[in-house]
């Protein structure tokens, strides 16, 4: 099941080369476990952004998650580097109240986990 994008009524922007953009992309579904999986894109290529929102019909206990990173946008793995972009725990997340809070680090993809 798709949910609704859990994003603040107006995320920020990227700029880059005359071009402005949403600088935070996201997606969310339910699993047939009842699982909450909620994916968060940062294209901002120097800063963190903080998500804070409050997620209707969802009800959950634990945050998990995991995320994909690198330094650049252009990494990428090859043969003889293949450890340039990694998939690595992710703690910046947190139920606070009714709230989900993540701090969405620059140039990221990260991925929650929500539980009851």
């Amino acid at each position: 099941m798709l949910l609704c994008c859990p994003l603040p009524s107006s995320p920020p922007d990227y700029t880059v080369d005359g071009i402005t953009v949403p600088a935070v992309n996201a997606s969310a579904s339910r699993d047939s476990s009842g699982a909450v999986h909620i994916s968060f894109v940062n294209l901002d290529a120097t800063k963190k952004i903080t998500i804070n929102t409050t997620l209707q019909d969802v009800e959950y206990k634990t945050v998990q998650g995991r995320m994909v990173t690198s330094l650049r946008f252009n990494d990428y793995n090859s043969f003889e580097q293949p450890g340039k972009i990694k998939v690595a725990a992710f703690n910046g997340a947190r139920k606070q109240g009714d709230r989900l809070v993540a701090e969405l680090p620059p140039l990221s993809v990260v991925v929650l986990t929500l539980k009851k």
